[in-house]
């Protein structure tokens, strides 16, 4: 699966600023793969300039145009084209613990607005004249002849922040920075909720929870009781039944959507589960409560 961040880090063809792993970046690339999977180790911004694209998470479906902006979680993701794939944005990649400098440094619980709480790995920005202001500011230092210092770079990446944590028009993901900053140790819960339909290795399930893969195991172990293994095959065939019983995908699209490589593999283990084939068992379904 292709690692997001570092391929837009190690790539001469995009216009970036750094600053340690804080990274601005003036991302033009066409969607030509579709759905393509990806996974990323940060955090990032994304504010459409040109085009647009469809995420697809197991509980929604967001599409984003020019003007359009989110916030992307850091774990696996799976995008479509749109628009015959143009897409150009300006990306910002932010890890989680210079939220919670950021938040800790800056922000004392008196000035942060009550929240909602967070529920997707995609979250919508609602872009009020502050945020629009501050990406077009952004966007300009890309047409500057010599880059911005590095102190004014590392103001403007907490500026974003603030901004986003002190008004109240982002709940959502003024809920995901409190919950990042407030947490000693990533929730390996959430890891796995959000991201059992990638194929994703457990050495990449581990960095997500920020554990070595020996402590992920352990960890796993001690709250589940059961292999990670184990988890992910039983999770991926709930939510393909889920999907039969609910939408009118069909079997090659409930494949790809809970998680599975193929759609033979995929037949063989719910039967095995659940004692007939998927589409015997929508058939079922749907006679019961027809």
């Amino acid at each position: 699966m292709l690692d997001f961040y570092n391929f837009v880090k190690d790539n001469p063809v995009f216009r970036q600023f750094f600053v340690d792993e804080l990274l601005f970046t003036a991302y033009d690339c066409p969607i030509e793969v579709s759905p393509l999977d990806y996974w990323v180790d940060k955090n990032y911004f994304c504010y459409v300039t040109k085009g647009g694209a469809k995420w697809k998470t197991p509980k929604q479906e967001y599409i984003f145009k020019v003007g359009d902006g989110a916030f992307l979680t850091k774990g696996a993701h799976r995008v479509f084209k749109i628009l015959n794939g143009e897409f150009c944005a300006l990306l910002i990649f932010i890890p989680d613990e210079f939220i919670k400098s950021v938040v800790k440094d800056h922000l004392p619980s008196n000035q942060i607005k009550s929240c909602s709480k967070h529920s997707d790995t995609v979250i919508p920005l609602h872009l009020d004249r502050t945020l629009l202001d501050y990406f077009n500011s952004v966007l300009n230092y890309f047409s500057l002849r010599s880059a911005p210092s590095k102190d004014l770079l590392g103001i403007k990446f907490r500026e974003l922040i603030i901004n986003i944590m002190t008004q109240d028009h982002n709940p959502a993901l003024t809920s995901y920075f409190i919950e990042t900053s407030s947490s000693v140790k990533i929730s390996l819960e959430r890891v796995m909720e959000e991201n059992f339909v990638f194929n994703l290795s457990m050495t990449d399930f581990a960095k997500l929870s920020g554990r070595s893969l020996a402590t992920f195991n352990r960890d796993f172990s001690k709250k589940y009781g059961t292999s990670p293994g184990k988890w992910l095959k039983n999770k991926r065939l709930e939510y393909g039944k889920y999907l039969l019983e609910t939408t009118n995908l069909n079997i090659s699209e409930i494949t790809l959507d809970a998680g599975f490589e193929n759609t033979s593999h995929f037949v063989r283990v719910f039967k095995e589960k659940y004692k007939q084939p998927p589409l015997k068992l929508r058939k079922s379904f749907r006679n019961i409560y027809s």
